[in-house]
């Protein structure tokens, strides 16, 4: 039996000793991750061995995947949570072009480590059914536990890496908010139809970002004044992004066709990036194209010609 096949075998054994889709792998069935050296979209070479002592988050991904692109801002969200400080995040795109996978990570506005399986090699090596697949290695190098499919927030990633991990205590720092004069803080969502924005990805225009929830009377009231100052300005020259805070995709779809937005709406399920800009909801900011925050409305706007005067007030 070849080397992969082998590690297949093994690899499968671990999965039926699962109590659920993710779980800690017994003593008796110990498999360490195979190891491997790949280039990096930097044009750095990683090998997976250098990170002994430190537990690693390995994800099989591939560009043309709609699953793999549901978890890339939940991925993106955790790596620049915790990466490299407590825990070490590696992808592999499995088989797409090195110029595909720089254009692709360069429009989502991702940056986390991407590792290049061209020839699939280690794919085979890890002997994964298919993209995405995801394998949580402890300190020793030792696969503790696979999850085949996407993750859905990066609250589930956080989720099963304790669960896994159980000695790694997982406690974010405070961080100050973000004050007017201060560089927005970027982020990466997904819109109620899959696509990825970065908020730095709209330097050069001003941004009105705009936190909200359903429950809200008032926020919803304002999103419709959003949408005609909107239609009023040019995409070049003005970008609203509604950001919905903590609700399912469904109510949000339902909510905004209801109202005839076409605006770009934002989900923040685990409202990861509305307390990165510890405000509550509604909760407006005004970025210029620089990125700098240039005014904050705290409560809701009462008509399109209010949100103008916002506008007008930037140099």
């Amino acid at each position: 039996m070849n080397r992969s096949k082998w590690y297949l075998v093994i690899i499968l054994g671990i999965a039926l000793m699962l109590s659920s889709v993710l779980s800690g792998c017994s003593k008796g069935n110990v498999a360490h991750a195979p190891d491997f050296t790949l280039p990096s979209l930097d044009g750095s070479t990683v090998t997976l061995s250098d990170f002994n002592g430190k537990p690693v988050v390995l994800t099989f991904w591939s560009i043309y995947c709609p699953a793999c692109q549901v978890q890339m801002p939940y991925l993106q969200n955790f790596y620049n949570r915790w990466s490299n400080e407590k825990v070490v995040l590696l992808t592999v795109n499995a088989g797409d072009s090195a110029a595909a996978v720089s254009a692709f990570i360069a429009s989502s506005g991702l940056n986390f480590p991407v590792l290049l399986d061209l020839d699939k090699s280690t794919s085979r090596l890890y002997g994964i059914p298919g993209v995405p697949v995801t394998f949580f290695i402890d300190a020793e190098g030792i696969i503790q536990a696979y999850k085949v499919g996407s993750f859905q927030s990066r609250q589930q990633i956080e989720d099963v890496v304790t669960e896994v991990f159980p000695a790694l205590t997982l406690i974010p720092q405070p961080k100050a908010a973000p004050e007017i004069g201060n560089t927005a803080p970027d982020f990466t969502l997904r819109t109620i139809y899959g696509q990825i924005y970065t908020l730095s990805n709209f330097r050069g225009r001003t941004v009105l970002l705009n936190f909200w929830v359903s429950t809200c009377p008032a926020c919803i009231d304002e999103l419709v004044y959003f949408q005609t100052v909107a239609d009023r300005w040019s995409d070049e020259e003005l970008v609203v992004l509604a950001v919905n805070v903590g609700e399912e995709a469904l109510t949000v779809l339902s909510v905004t066709d209801s109202l005839g937005l076409t605006l770009p709406v934002l989900l923040d399920p685990d409202g990861d990036v509305c307390t990165t800009y510890r405000r509550g909801c509604p909760t407006t900011f005004l970025i210029d194209e620089n990125g700098i925050i240039r005014a904050i409305k705290d409560d809701a706007f009462q008509s399109p010609e209010e949100i103008e005067n916002m506008l007008e007030s930037l140099p």
